[in-house]
């Protein structure tokens, strides 16, 4: 038997491998738009978006020769990925958005359908270039494969960041786009947005905590991981860091050590945190008034909008993206900004494509979550992927990851999703189980001589 890390998929299928990681990746942006969401000198088509179409085009073209060129279509494996749930939820969004109605505040152009579909086929490749890797990966080899891909993926953002820092410090370090009042500079700026950026930091620092072996390397990766969550300065992220934090500390770590001595810093951190309060609630603030966090950074206004908006559509929506868009657009009372969604997922999937969509999501998030509970305790890639469950359901609160465009952080929850929901211990080999203990251990040699992580 080889050992996991024997099994290489970027040799066996390079160019559905490769084509799938970078699609994965994507590309960062390089122009500085306007803040206000409200004008983008740039245009809708400019270099950013022209990349992440052809990144697109390249994805879709080597899935297509893949399948033309398969030869051992025979010998391809089963993938469970619940499609009784996504089928259903894709049509709905297909045909919300052939129904759009007209916007009331933005006018209606035959390009707005166009978009909106396009929107739709950057998903469908998501989905078919990862379902098309799994099925070719031997099934005792899958969840691990996926587990390196989140890596890889998550740690090319990290590191392109921390190089593009010091070379362009004003795109990488300052306003996001589509912020309001953003006043506090943050690390990722309009490089790539600080929300997703922090969320594939903590993908990073699990998967440094979890999957690579102990050493030097581990440490460093845990560490540069958690300062970009810091220096990111998104409120959600970092709240999901430290539950997530909490949660493997005192319930998925088997040392005893670690457990009292998370509740010890609980305590701790309780009381510095009565005595700071005023610094705290500063930093929250991100320099912008304190009473934007009593309206959740003005979410409870965007929700208000989406439900008034929702209320007049409750059966079909206004369709995906665009439709959803200019319908919270239609209900929003001020001036300073524009949101680009719901800031709820489940909101969002309801103005997008209503009460059955919304129901839809929500059971696609409990599937994911219960699933990985079943085997959040079994190895490091569950705890791993279990972690990230929490990690996006917890961001579902305050953002979305899948009713809208194709992002970084989609991507993230794409293959998450998969490798959680498509997981069947039974056909994975006894000695996976035995990589749980992150403690550093000998090899055991198997009667072949291959070795085996103990």
């Amino acid at each position: 038997m080889l050992s996991y890390r024997e099994y290489a998929p970027q040799r066996e299928m390079p160019l559905l491998y490769w084509a799938t990681f970078l699609y994965m990746v994507g590309v960062p942006n390089f122009l500085h738009f306007d803040t206000s969401g409200r004008t983008h000198a740039n245009g809708l088509f400019n270099i950013t978006s022209a990349c992440e179409i052809l990144i697109a085009l390249t994805a879709a073209y080597a899935l297509f020769l893949t399948i033309i060129l398969e030869r051992r279509t025979g010998a391809l494996r089963r993938v469970r990925f619940t499609a009784g749930l996504w089928l259903p939820l894709l049509a709905i969004f297909t045909v919300a958005t052939i129904f759009e109605p007209a916007s009331r505040m933005t006018i209606h152009t035959s390009k707005d359908i166009l978009i909106s579909f396009y929107r739709i086929f950057e998903w469908l490749v998501g989905f078919g270039v990862i379902l098309a890797l799994c099925r070719r990966v031997p099934s005792e080899y899958r969840t691990a494969v996926i587990v390196d891909l989140i890596g890889r993926t998550a740690w090319t953002w990290v590191i392109m960041v921390w190089l593009f820092l010091p070379i362009m410090p004003s795109q990488v370090y300052g306003e996001s786009e589509g912020m309001p009042g953003a006043a506090a500079s943050r690390l990722g700026g309009q490089f790539l947005s600080p929300s997703y950026l922090a969320t594939l930091a903590i993908a990073a620092f699990f998967y440094a905590l979890l999957i690579v072996p102990p050493g030097m390397l581990r440490r460093v990766g845990c560490f540069v991981a958690a300062l970009t969550v810091v220096l990111a300065h998104t409120r959600i992220e970092q709240l999901s860091f430290l539950i997530l934090l909490l949660v493997y500390a005192v319930f998925l770590s088997r040392k005893v050590s670690l457990r009292i001595l998370t509740l010890g810093l609980i305590g701790v951190a309780t009381g510095m945190a009565m005595i700071f309060r005023d610094a705290i609630v500063g930093y929250l603030a991100r320099g912008q008034a304190v009473q934007t966090l009593g309206t959740l950074d003005g979410r409870l206004a965007v929700w208000q909008a989406s439900l008034e908006a929702a209320r007049q559509r409750p059966y079909l929506g206004y369709g995906f993206v665009v439709g959803a868009k200019n319908a919270i657009r239609d209900y929003w009372t001020q001036t300073n900004w524009i949101p680009p969604h719901a800031h709820n997922e489940y909101l969002h999937a309801l103005i997008s494509g209503g009460v059955l969509a919304a129901v839809l999501v929500a059971a696609i998030y409990g599937r994911m979550l219960w699933t990985g509970l079943r085997s959040c305790r079994r190895d490091a890639w569950g705890t791993f992927l279990f972690l990230l469950s929490i990690l996006f359901f917890v961001r579902s609160m305050g953002g979305s990851n899948f009713t809208i465009s194709y992002t970084r952080a989609g991507a993230a929850f794409l293959l998450t999703y998969i490798a959680t929901v498509s997981r069947d211990p039974q056909k994975e080999p006894e000695w996976i189980s035995s990589i749980y203990d992150h403690s550093p251990a000998e090899p055991v040699l198997e009667e072949t001589g291959s070795v085996v992580p103990a």
